[in-house]
């Protein structure tokens, strides 16, 4: 137990300060997903300290650190083994996750019997509506959505609490899961797609277990189970720049296959006839432009950008990216997009 000492310290650090200007109160937590920016607060007041009070607070420091990472490993390593075993197989995940729904929509509220009764009957309703075979065919999968959605919620605690010069042993986690989502790509339309695209950290399961502060991404991670561009661009691209450059090439066009086989089972074949004519050659451009900056060979990713352009003429981004080639090889030009 954390010896009571902070008391006698806080008095005697008191008396020992003859003015300290008021800081503001303390400021909003840690921001979640979609809530705007805190606003920035002042920078604390300069407080005198005696080297004798620097080495109490720092003792003390040491020894609540010391407990604070004992109990949140011990509350995360409850919630991951829960976490894994319902992803055991996709009926244990859906009872699960409708469990976890219970749990935040019905009993955490200050319902009346007759809400209460209300709230059951719309659950069991869309209970029964998910595991309608008729329905899966616009509404995708629900099992096999959930079941992905809490593999990546796991991945994202994970990714969270390991430390920075580790993080390079998720990549085979990620890439493993990527493929796993791909594998059932045509199960993920409708709702069960909806879930897929939507912040971990919002979920009824998070909710349920209130871990949402322990799924904040960071930029070099993203908390959205189908955000295949996000895995890539902030996760993956950099661990093989920094490893294995010669091999970006490859991983970019892993990433554009990735995310051409979501859309072809989501969408309908004339919207995925769309997404290939208008979407497909922006993230080909997208290609050339990053291998021109981060790989090996920036004059093989100039040959690139100017075959695409010779392949896309009639693109509607074509003339921006006329303009941006000759940018890349007269700087000074400052060239203009053709109108």
């Amino acid at each position: 137990m954390i010896r009571p000492v902070l008391f006698a310290f806080g008095f005697c650090l008191l008396s020992s300060v003859t003015a300290t200007a008021q800081g503001p109160g303390p400021g909003p937590g840690p921001r979640r997903g979609g809530d705007r920016e805190p606003a920035p607060q002042l920078p604390p007041p300069s407080i005198p300290l005696t080297p004798q009070q620097i080495e109490t607070i720092s003792k003390q420091l040491a020894e609540l650190e010391k407990q604070i990472m004992e109990m949140r490993g011990s509350t995360l390593t409850t919630v991951m083994a829960k976490l894994r075993s319902a992803v055991a197989s996709e009926a244990a995940a859906l009872s699960f996750y409708l469990d976890c729904e219970k749990l935040v929509n019905v009993d955490r509220k200050d319902l009346d019997k007759t809400e209460e009764r209300q709230r059951k009957e719309q659950m069991e309703r869309n209970a029964e509506r998910r595991s309608d075979k008729k329905n899966e065919e616009q509404e995708g999968d629900l099992g096999a959505a959930v079941k992905l959605h809490i593999e990546y919620l796991l991945l994202t605690l994970e990714a969270h609490e390991t430390k920075e010069a580790d993080k390079e042993k998720l990549l085979p986690k990620l890439q493993a899961f990527i493929q796993e989502l791909l594998s059932k790509a045509d199960k993920l339309k409708g709702r069960s797609g909806g879930l897929l695209g939507r912040d971990v950290a919002g979920s009824v399961i998070a909710q349920a277990f209130q871990i949402e502060r322990f799924l904040e991404g960071g930029p070099r991670w993203t908390t959205r189970p189908m955000d295949i561009g996000g895995m890539y661009d902030r996760f993956i691209l950099p661990q093989f720049k920094e490893q294995k450059p010669d091999a970006l090439a490859a991983q970019f066009d892993a990433r554009i296959t990735a995310e051409g086989t979501i859309k072809k089972g989501q969408l309908p074949e004339p919207e995925f006839q769309i997404w290939m004519q208008q979407e497909l050659p922006e993230l080909k451009w997208q290609r050339a432009n990053y291998l021109l900056r981060n790989g090996p060979t920036p004059v093989n990713a100039l040959k690139d950008m100017l075959d695409h352009i010779k392949t896309y003429p009639s693109h509607p981004s074509a003339p921006g990216w006329l303009a941006e080639m000759r940018s890349v090889i007269d700087p000074a030009s400052g060239a203009a997009p053709v109108q």
